[in-house]
């Protein structure tokens, strides 16, 4: 595998990236634009949020504002300005920065929507907050998405001047062939904590069938938000013993935890291209997950997944149960879970990334 791909300075100069700090961060952008980082010869990179008190969030959001017009002043070779956003505050963070870009100093929009609630951000809002996100589609020089399911609903609802289809991408997995399994098969999660995501869903049904679970299942969580309630659903329903929750996953750990794990789970009720069913199919790790998002696009039912439908209880319970009941499956889903992904490894996206700065630098 070829692991020196890089976006080369000659090219990389003319692009200044904006999103969320990478440093340290938690959640799938940050991730993802983390990823980017390692792979360009030079990162012109610009934070517009950093987690924290709304204050503080204000404070970094105008210090970027001025380190993005200072930027643009001082270096004359960046041409393009590739903006990771996502949906609420960070639409309107984003929108700031595109009409500084766009309409002040003239430079070309790339617009990378990333997140799972942009439709819904988008059908529920104002007016006046719809007129502004058809502005910025339809007015960045290219609009990239994550899925050809995020490609045909943005087709259909914008007028954009370029929508294009970028997998995400995720760095290439760091094995270690873990040899002292046991019978118990591991399920893990990993993500935010909160009823989006499914984990209170996964375990209500896990303390329902506790006495079936006990000794055959374990359930690692990792990830941050409603922690305590979390918690308070575990201690209540006596399951201890079949859940762990570890805290939040820092990129050095998270190759530990997807070694050692066998089965990925995600039960989300809205998604675009989970970063997290990537980097555990990189594992080869066979994967539980909702029919939402693009997610069906890179796990398919009874191939090397089960996908069910968001709250169902039942389902998540027979998912379980199919893995309890046909172990071998396991590998076999994880094997065609590790072919599948490559197209999202850097040597893939990268090329993909690099066609669309050439072309969007060709049209100026």
């Amino acid at each position: 595998m070829e692991h020196s791909i890089k976006i080369s300075s000659d090219l990389s100069s003319n692009i200044l990236t904006i999103g969320t700090d990478y440093h340290n961060h938690r959640g799938g952008v940050g991730a993802v634009i983390e990823v980017y980082s390692r792979y360009y010869e030079g990162f012109n990179f610009i934070a517009s949020h950093k987690t924290g008190s709304v204050f503080y969030k204000s404070s970094v959001f105008f210090l970027s504002l001025f380190k993005i017009i200072v930027t643009l002043f001082s270096n004359r070779k960046i041409k393009i300005i590739h903006i990771h956003g996502a949906s609420y505050g960070s639409f309107y963070r984003k929108y700031i920065v595109f009409i500084i870009g766009k309409y002040i100093f003239r430079k070309k929009i790339i617009y990378h929507i990333h997140g799972g609630g942009f439709q819904v951000f988008f059908e529920k809002n104002n007016i006046l907050s719809k007129r502004l996100i058809k502005n910025l589609l339809g007015n960045a020089d290219v609009v990239i998405c994550l899925s050809q399911s995020w490609i045909e609903y943005l087709g259909q609802n914008f007028k954009t001047k370029r929508l294009l289809i970028l997998p995400n991408i995720i760095d290439y997995p760091l094995l270690n062939k873990y040899s002292g399994k046991t019978d118990v098969i591991t399920f893990l999660f990993l993500g935010l904590i909160c009823k989006e995501k499914g984990i209170f869903d996964l375990i209500e049904v896990i303390a329902e069938n506790k006495e079936q679970y006990r000794g055959r299942i374990k359930l690692i969580i990792g990830g941050n938000g409603e922690i305590q309630h979390l918690l308070d659903l575990i201690n209540k329903h006596h399951i201890e013993d079949i859940v762990e929750f570890l805290g939040w996953i820092s990129s050095n750990e998270k190759a530990d935890v997807l070694n050692n794990a066998d089965v990925y789970i995600l039960p989300s009720y809205h998604e675009g291209l989970p970063i997290s069913i990537l980097e555990s199919m990189s594992y080869g790790k066979a994967v539980i997950s909702t029919k939402v998002g693009g997610i069906p696009e890179i796990v398919r039912n009874n191939e090397n997944g089960l996908l069910i439908n968001p709250g169902d209880l039942e389902a998540i319970k027979q998912s379980l149960n199919f893995f309890l009941e046909n172990p071998r499956k396991i590998k076999e889903y994880g094997n065609i879970s590790e072919q599948k992904v490559q197209k999202y490894l850097p040597h893939s996206v990268l090329k993909e990334l690099e066609e669309i700065y050439k072309s969007v630098l060709s049209n100026e």
